[in-house]
């Protein structure tokens, strides 16, 4: 389908914002280094890992993608420190085959004992898209092109406040424009915040327990988790709305070191949501098989199980299914069919001590949703 481009122009940053932005960078870099030079007094770096590799990337949203992938991966904590999780930083550049291209870095800083956790996102895109329309029911016949680029960044700070539990502060931050798409078409039409383009800023708080014995693989714990990011004009936002997401997650190793695993995962919005800060189904992260955005609307319940199991040294294979829907109110979860997928796939472990794998996975949800992904890290 070919785009008849309307064109809008960046939204720039105000003086408000500006200072607003630095302000939070440089206390974050402040409080971050001196949480690391007092660290640093009664800790040693165990090994550090490092790779840089170009990658080959699939989804339904990108098609084939190529590009190099750089991470990095340190366990800090001292002799007597048998708690603490590896810590990754890991970056990437990617160009897809539907001429997107993705510039991004993703941090996870476990501090000794955990008594600190740091958690840090930060990217640039631009992403020629579909749009179905918003709600459940969103016809298949609807399928437009659009296209936009967007700056984001999420730190994220959590501090152990009891044994497992962590509390935490956040920001978000989302600058999306030049927006193009079809006038008078099925994006054009919707009655929705944002459409042309749109600042989101936004501070939250989070509180979690969390006992899982790994970030990237668990094989026990279980992880609680909720979070909420009030957007607001005085920080420099176009939208004034409430996102909240609780998410929990279990991991229980069963025979021979197979792994039963699952999710619960409630995203919602109230107030001036924009777009694309609504809540969207599938993607690799979700109900595979489903592209990413297919269904869209204020808010979504999803619940995802997993079977993984090792085959032989670096390889592993896994099961999964998943049900879910999105809806603007709860009493719609009654009144429309639950959407459902399901599929296998394997792992590859690249750093089988930091249990990093590439995975490849096949989704399922019917003849015009499905897909093949092949990527890093796992669903949850």
């Amino acid at each position: 389908m070919t785009i008849q481009k309307k064109i809008l122009p960046p939204l720039n940053f105000s003086i408000k914002q500006a200072s607003f932005f630095s302000t939070l960078i440089l206390l974050t870099i402040l409080f971050s280094n001196d949480f690391l030079m007092a660290q640093l007094k009664q800790e040693t770096i165990k090994k550090t890992h490092s790779l840089l590799i170009p990658v080959i990337f699939r989804s339904p949203e990108t098609r084939w993608a190529t590009g190099l992938s750089g991470s990095i991966s340190f366990k800090r904590a001292d002799r007597n420190d048998s708690i603490t999780r590896t810590s990754t930083i890991q970056g990437i550049l990617m160009f897809t085959q539907r001429e997107q291209n993705v510039q991004g870095l993703d941090a996870k800083i476990f501090f000794p004992k955990e008594n600190y956790i740091f958690y840090l996102q930060i990217s640039h895109s631009y992403y020629p898209d579909e749009y179905w329309g918003l709600g459940p029911n969103a016809s298949e016949k609807q399928e437009e092109d659009y296209s936009f680029a967007q700056f984001y960044i999420f730190p994220h700070f959590k501090k152990k406040i009891a044994k497992d539990v962590f509390a935490g502060v956040l920001y978000e931050y989302q600058n999306v424009y030049h927006v193009n798409y079809m006038p008078k078409g099925i994006y054009d039409s919707t009655i929705a915040f944002g459409k042309p383009g749109y600042v989101a800023s936004g501070l939250g708080g989070s509180i979690a327990y969390d006992t899982r014995n790994s970030s990237s693989w668990p094989t026990k714990g279980i992880l609680v988790q909720s979070s909420f990011t009030g957007f607001n004009s005085f920080l420099g936002s176009t939208c004034n709305y409430l996102n909240t997401i609780f998410d929990v997650r279990y991991f229980k190793k069963i025979f021979k070191n197979s792994v039963i695993a699952g999710q619960l995962y409630n995203f919602t919005t109230s107030g001036q949501v924009p777009l694309r800060g609504l809540a969207m189904l599938g993607g690799a992260s979700n109900l595979r098989g489903y592209y990413q955005g297919r269904y869209r609307d204020n808010n979504m319940t999803t619940l995802i199980g997993e079977f993984r199991k090792p085959i032989y040294r670096r390889f592993s294979a896994c099961v999964f299914g998943g049900i879910g829907n999105v809806y603007k109110k709860l009493k719609e979860l009654s009144e429309t069919p639950i959407k459902q997928s399901f599929g296998a796939g394997v792992r590859v472990s690249i750093l089988p001590k930091e249990k990093l794998n590439i995975r490849i996975d096949y989704g399922y949800a019917d003849s015009q949703n499905k897909g093949l992904y092949f990527t890093v890290g796992e669903c949850f």
